[in-house]
């Protein structure tokens, strides 16, 4: 009984021994997270922030300095082209009028009065000139010709007089007429920034009493784009973007300028890419800020790759890859060159990890266009279904 009984216990101690084994071995394993390449459709966007503007606007300013006495548009009016939206006190620039065109009446009197001084001096001149040199100096006729020499300058300094007399009246008529702000445009007031009895000045520069947006229906995304993406964004290609006001709702645009000149933002290069959007149902408000996404490109039925894939690394690749680079070659659309140390260059190329035999294994690939999700499979050693690492587990 009792060798039966051992032989028992040696077995039990036997199992529990090989149990342990293959438990620690298993727990030597990583605990890791796997994805299947798959087929799908990828579509490639750039995101970016903007400004919703109208496409087409203009700031109404003054051209002439002085106290608006009446205001004939507000916020929102619905304004057309030539209307009346603020008149500047006319007063000082009508008297100016009536001075100046005093001032021309004045002018053309002394024209008059000049010619006619000339013509008297002209004809003495001539008929000294003509008389016989016993009956008359050389002295005389040369004093007559000068006289007549004055005379002719004072006329012509009188018509001078008259044509800046001219000028003058030219100027008041402008700047009365000016006192009326007139609109641009047809459209709609966005901005009023006057009041009435307030004084503007345009003595250093034009001030801006009236924003005016010609159609709210027809809007535009002023969109910065950094120079990393710019190169993939061109005219015609499809957007969307939201606003706060309206998070639940996706509006569409067509990319239809890309402007050249730089803006470097927080020390960021970045281009503005104008956007058209219909805007039909006047939800989108000029200034709200839009998040826009751009489509630079789509492929159907392509082998994909999960973004985690590329990303992972084990926490012993470097010993990995110098064990890689000297033992396997890497294909010839992965090589960096044409020479054999380009060749094991593992450390600088794409590739996505796999778990076989107890290893991590590196596999090159060549990708194309991404979405937030997935890349392109272009070339690998790798077929729908086959499993990548995208991680180690929670605690690993």
């Amino acid at each position: 009984m009792k060798s039966k009984y051992w032989i028992i216990s040696g077995v039990v101690l036997i199992a529990v021994i090989i149990t342990v084994t293959i438990v620690v071995k298993k727990d030597k394993k990583p605990l890791l997270t796997f994805e299947k390449i798959k087929r799908g459709d990828i579509t490639a966007t750039v995101s970016a922030t903007g400004q919703i503007n109208p496409v087409v606007w203009a700031q109404v300013g003054a051209q002439v300095s002085g106290q608006i006495i009446k205001l004939f548009a507000d916020f929102n009016s619905v304004v057309k082209k030539g209307e009346l939206l603020a008149l500047i006190d006319p007063t000082p620039f009508q008297a100016a009028l009536t001075q100046a065109t005093a001032n021309l009446v004045s002018a053309k009197a002394g024209v008059s009065q000049a010619k006619a001084t000339m013509e008297l001096d002209r004809s003495n001149y001539e008929r000294d000139l003509s008389l016989p040199t016993e009956l008359i100096s050389q002295q005389t006729v040369e004093t007559a010709k000068s006289t007549y020499d004055v005379a002719a300058a004072s006329f012509s300094a009188a018509q001078a007089a008259v044509l800046q007399a001219q000028a003058n009246l030219n100027i008041a008529k402008f700047n009365l007429a000016h006192t009326r702000i007139l609109s641009p445009l047809n459209g709609v007031v966005i901005t009023r920034v006057v009041n009435t009895g307030q004084t503007v000045a345009s003595a250093f520069q034009t001030p801006d009493l009236f924003d005016i947006a010609e159609n709210l229906e027809k809007m535009e995304s002023d969109t910065n784009v950094v120079e990393t993406d710019i190169g993939r964004v061109k005219i015609g290609q499809k957007a969307q973007f939201n606003v706060d006001a309206y998070p639940n709702t996706v509006f569409t645009g067509t990319v239809a300028i890309i402007r050249n000149a730089p803006m470097v933002i927080q020390n960021v290069v970045n281009y503005d890419v104008i956007i058209y959007i219909d805007n039909k149902d006047l939800k989108l408000k000029p200034g709200m800020t839009s998040y826009v996404t751009i489509d630079v490109g789509r492929k159907d039925g392509i082998l994909m790759i999960p973004n985690a894939a590329l990303r992972f690394a084990p926490k012993n690749s470097d010993a990995i890859l110098r064990t890689y680079s000297m033992h396997n070659k890497l294909p010839s659309w992965a090589a960096a060159g044409s020479n054999e140390a380009d060749k094991k260059e593992w450390y600088r190329i794409t590739k996505v990890w796999v778990y076989r035999d107890n290893n991590f294994v590196p596999l090159p690939v060549k990708t194309g266009i991404r979405d937030n999700n997935f890349t392109e499979l272009a070339q690998g050693d790798l077929k729908e279904g086959d499993e990548v690492v995208t991680g180690y587990q929670a605690g690993q």
